[in-house]
């Protein structure tokens, strides 16, 4: 009787490491599925700028959805469809002219992605709710990119140039 006690445990035992051995190759090839990627050197041209692309609308998306209220929990019910707050309205212009010329103002950019080191600098900037990639050159809302740099973007337009931060 012993013997087949002693069998029974040494098959279940095998069993169990047959077992965790299966899943554990399972797991890690899953893992090594989702990380390949392909070198720059073998990416197609345009590539990398569509994904930096995508990620900075992504990103954009994200900031934009955040509340930044506190909620509670009684603050909707969960059973009723979701209705955004509505947004409020601008309040209209003035009529008052002032004799005084005003200064020309600067779009709003942030500046919320730099690719710099190598001779092709680019950055993502969101302008409201667009995001757009640029390089040095590029002509866009304010004037021209004239510097890509680690900690900024640089646009030289008709009031002089401005440095957006990073």
């Amino acid at each position: 009787m012993r013997g087949k006690t002693v069998l029974i445990v040494l098959v279940a035992v095998l069993a169990t490491a047959a077992s965790t051995l299966v899943a554990t190759r399972a797991i890690t090839w899953s893992i090594q599925d989702g990380r390949i990627v392909t070198a720059s050197a073998e990416t197609d041209s345009g590539e990398i700028e569509n994904k930096v692309a995508e990620v900075a609308i992504a990103v954009g998306d994200i900031e934009g959805s955040s509340d930044k209220e506190a909620v509670t929990r009684d603050d909707r019910d969960p059973m009723v469809k979701y209705k955004p707050k509505p947004k409020p309205k601008p309040k209209p212009a003035s009529d008052e002219t002032s004799t005084q010329p005003s200064a020309p103002s600067w779009p709003a950019y942030t500046v919320t992605m730099v690719l710099s080191g190598d001779n092709d600098p680019r950055a993502n900037l969101r302008l409201g709710g667009e995001n757009m990639s640029v390089k040095l050159g590029d002509e866009i809302t304010g004037g021209r990119v004239i510097a890509i740099e680690p900690d900024g973007v640089t646009i030289e337009g008709e009031a002089g140039t401005k440095k957006y931060p990073f």
